[in-house]
């Protein structure tokens, strides 16, 4: 999937929607005459990249002649509006091509502004609303483009005297955010996937500010994908982008939870956070455990550790089935011989956790799943029964993921068993490993799963 991100040409698409132009708000194209006519007519603009994400700028009046800009950390008040708009154009615009969009006082939280994300994804013939995040700027901030805090707009709490107006805002967004993807699919028809940034003004109304339709390889962004799909609900374990509200909610309610990189390979920053009977608390990461004596040291720990390297979320941890203690997971390969084809599932391994470690990326054994069931804890009534839905379970994730990877031939499921018998969507990786195939004694799968890739390459090469 290819989609040009500029924001002109998708607020020129979308002012044609009588039902979403009243969300917009007013955009022109950045140069000196819209400047001036903008900090004319608004107390507050933005002018924003017409391609990036980030570097917006705000620009304040603070009275006829006087002008506060903002961008990060900048913040510089300056005289005139001929040397404003000549301090942002040498400073701030970097030769890039920008947009000015009219500005609100908005709605905030705890003297924070913050903006609410709303994902969608197409699933089937319909757009579905898959989450909505709240992201609290830090303090002082302006411009949500940096980030302190991110978590469920479900806990979000504005000044008493606006709780009305924003839960009434709130039911408005899953209506007009399923407009908005609706009508962009016209322009983008290979488009399935839409992150869009709204904020509240102090009446509480929506106004769209972002839209993101470049799909990610991180895990947060594939969750969000599955979750589209109704019939994986039952096998996705809960999952949020890291904040410390949310992590206090996981020990609450799972007392054990898994912190893990959004994007990263090979279990690498993985980390179990647990709270213990004492009411302390242990990070478990590789075969070090870490023990931590309240939740304040624990969040320094985390930040320190792991948080301010890149960027986080929190899982659900599922309580694995074990093998000697440890645990275990099975890597389904489905595959496909071309883009046309249906999906198969051509093996299925299962990787026992070495010793002491927490992930199977670390492996100290390989064996059949029917030979680890075998020798698991679990007790299953009928092993062919649980076969059938990790086979069931693959497929239907790789029909999902195929919706935002659509020339993908070949993925890596990675399922995990809890200690009832249950699978549950790890992982999926677009390069799995083959080569673990080789030391399973049977080489009926290696063999099958190097016949679908000679198939995809052939394919791929001859057109």
């Amino acid at each position: 999937m290819r989609v040009i991100n500029e924001k002109f040409s998708n607020y020129s698409h979308l002012i044609t929607d009588e039902r979403i132009a009243p969300h917009l708000p007013e955009t022109a194209l950045l140069n000196e005459s819209s400047f001036y006519e903008y900090v004319n007519k608004y107390y507050q603009v933005y002018l924003r990249p017409r391609h990036d994400y980030k570097i917006s700028i705000l620009v304040t009046s603070l009275d006829d002649q006087h002008f506060q800009i903002e961008s990060g950390s900048l913040r510089e008040v300056i005289q005139g509006k001929t040397e404003v708009y000549q301090f942002i154009e040498n400073n701030l615009l970097d030769d890039k091509r920008f947009i000015i969009q009219q500005a609100f006082p908005r709605l905030t939280v705890d003297e924070n502004h913050f903006d609410i994300r709303v994902y969608a994804v197409k699933t089937s013939s319909k757009w579905t609303i898959t989450e909505k995040i709240t992201r609290i700027s830090p303090d002082g901030y302006l411009i949500t483009d940096e980030v302190k805090g991110v978590f469920p707009l479900s806990s979000v709490r504005p000044v008493s005297s606006f709780n009305s107006i924003f839960h009434e805002a709130c039911n408005q967004l899953d209506k007009l955010a399923l407009l908005i993807a609706e009508k962009l699919e016209e322009k983008y028809p290979s488009c399935k996937f839409v992150m869009m940034d709204f904020f509240l003004d102090l009446l509480g109304k929506p106004w769209l500010s972002e839209i993101r339709y470049r799909f990610s390889d991180g895990k947060w962004d594939w969750y969000q994908v599955l979750r589209g799909e109704k019939d994986l609900f039952p096998y996705l374990p809960e999952t949020y982008p890291f904040h410390e509200k949310v992590l206090l909610y996981y020990l609450e309610k799972y007392n054990s939870c898994i912190i893990k990189p959004n994007i990263s390979q090979w279990g690498i920053g993985i980390a179990v956070i647990t709270q213990l009977e004492d009411q302390s608390f242990q990070i478990h990461s590789e075969r070090s455990k870490v023990p931590i004596n309240d939740f304040k040291e624990l969040l320094e720990k985390i930040q320190e550790r792991y948080t301010s390297k890149k960027a986080y979320h929190i899982q659900e941890k599922i309580p694995l089935a074990t093998i000697n203690d440890c645990p275990f997971d099975v890597r389904v390969m489905v595959q496909r011989k071309n883009v046309n084809s249906e999906w198969v599932v051509t093996g299925k391994i299962t990787r026992t956790a070495a010793t002491g470690f927490i992930v199977t990326n670390v492996a100290k054994s390989l064996s059949t799943v029917e030979d680890a069931l075998t020798a698991s804890k679990i007790h299953i009534k009928n092993i062919d029964s649980l076969l059938w839905e990790i086979d069931q379970l693959g497929l239907l994730i790789a029909g999902q993921l195929e919706k935002v990877y659509p020339d993908s031939c070949l993925w890596g499921m990675d399922i995990g068993i809890d200690q009832l018998g249950k699978p549950w969507f790890i992982e999926a990786n677009l390069v799995p490993d083959v080569s673990i195939f080789r030391y399973l004694s049977d080489k009926t799968m290696l063999n099958r799963i190097k016949e679908y890739l000679r198939e995809a390459r052939k394919k791929s090469n001859d057109q």
